[in-house]
């Protein structure tokens, strides 16, 4: 759980939120956006009693508010069996960066979710593929511990190639640094070698070049 949550200005100039939310709406909105359930993919649980509470609404009030948000507005998606809820645009702003604490914090609430087809009505506004590949991993090994679920060939098909293509993508960059780091090495190594032979030049022409002492000019002399 964080500290904060992040609300984007652009969220006051949302033409829904501008012309279709009512004031109620909007309080109702930003709690679903920070309230301390939140998480860093956007699926959490909460319940309705929970949300009653910590606004001052009466349980009826919530539900209409659910439904409303669920049919009219489509932003939100609510599992009444697991309690958990998500949030339609949540990807956007919150899951547009990457590195090794991101990947690992949304990896492991992955595994939290219940519900993963609720996965799929936030992936659509992940615009990192590292992250969509997770959310894609997550259904799909989902799908494949379901005894119940019958998996057809255009659905292996689909999670399978993102599978490969991600793999090969990884694969590739791997790839790619080890040869920079040989070519690296080489470059090295080759500057190394006409550093020494630099050297060795620049010794021979100086030995050459030297200037004779006056004990080599009376030698000379007498010759």
């Amino acid at each position: 759980m964080a500290i904060y949550r992040h609300v984007h200005v652009e969220f006051w100039k949302d033409p829904k939120v501008l012309e279709e939310l009512t004031p109620e709406d909007k309080l109702f909105f930003i709690y679903l956006l920070t309230n301390p359930n939140t998480t860093q993919i956007g699926v959490y649980k909460i319940t309705k009693k929970q949300i009653a509470f910590e606004l001052g609404f009466s349980i009826e009030s919530v539900n209409v508010l659910m439904d409303r948000f669920i049919n009219n507005y489509g932003l939100i998606k609510y599992n009444n069996d697991t309690r958990e809820i998500c949030l339609k645009n949540w990807g956007k702003y919150n899951l547009n960066k990457l590195g090794k604490p991101m990947l690992d914090c949304v990896r492991s609430e992955l595994k939290n979710v219940d519900d993963k087809s609720l996965l799929e009505f936030i992936k659509p506004s992940i615009s990192k593929e590292e992250i969509v590949s997770l959310f894609d991993e997550a259904i799909y090994l989902d799908k494949v511990n379901d005894d119940n679920f019958k998996f057809n060939d255009k659905d292996y098909d689909r999670y399978n190639d993102r599978y490969t293509l991600s793999t090969q993508n990884k694969k590739e960059k791997e790839k790619e640094n080890k040869n920079i780091g040989e070519k690296s090495n080489e470059i090295d190594i080759k500057t190394t070698r006409e550093f020494k032979h630099t050297v060795l030049y620049e010794r021979e022409d100086e030995y050459i070049y030297k200037k004779p002492s006056e004990e080599q000019l009376r030698y000379a002399r007498n010759l």
